[in-house]
């Protein structure tokens, strides 16, 4: 996260890069641009070393731009010269950012609702299609739904839709018991 600007500014800056990678005219489709953007914020996220070369203030831009096109030379020109461009415009620290509003688009698109589940415990395979099918049902969209475990739950699921966040876990039940109690 770009620490000079605060988180809000980050959105806005954010969302103003990903606007302008939607306008691109190319010939690969927007979602295989977001395809090969999600690979690289992959690729950078399982290499420490390699987030903080593109990202320290010590190596120069040019070599972080060759290390785009040494690394990254299977991504379409598209996506390198956008990845440059975020070097050149010293925001490369918030790629993670811009792709999220890029995806968020893409995902509105083709009525794509991402949701993140929240369980007690790692949950099989089954009950997550299980999951998935219902929600489905009931959201009547298309859902990409991520996986997280807080065995602090004690039970349930807690469910994060955009910036709202269903709790439907025992130690919520617990802790609004524990609050009437009180009163």
């Amino acid at each position: 996260m770009d620490t000079k600007y605060s988180e809000n500014e980050n959105k806005i800056i954010a969302k103003r890069y990903a606007d302008a990678l939607l306008e691109i005219e190319s010939d690969v489709s927007k979602e295989e641009i977001l395809k090969q953007v999600l690979d690289i914020q992959t690729s950078l996220k399982n290499s420490e070393e390699l987030r903080k070369v593109m990202t320290s203030p010590i190596v120069s831009v040019q070599e972080k731009k060759g290390i785009i096109e040494n690394i990254f030379s299977n991504s379409n020109i598209v996506v390198q010269n956008f990845l440059k461009l975020l070097i050149d415009k010293d925001r490369f620290s918030i790629l993670d950012s811009i792709i999220k509003e890029y995806k968020s688009v893409i995902d509105k698109e083709h009525n794509i609702l991402n949701i993140k589940v929240i369980s007690a415990f790692e949950l099989n395979e089954n009950e997550k299609a299980m999951i998935k099918v219902k929600m489905k049902n009931v959201l009547n969209k298309e859902i990409d739904l991520n996986w997280g475990v807080n065995n602090d739950i004690i039970g349930g699921l807690i469910f994060e839709i955009n910036d709202k966040i269903i709790d439907c876990s025992l130690q919520h039940k617990l802790l609004e018991i524990k609050r009437k109690i009180i009163r």
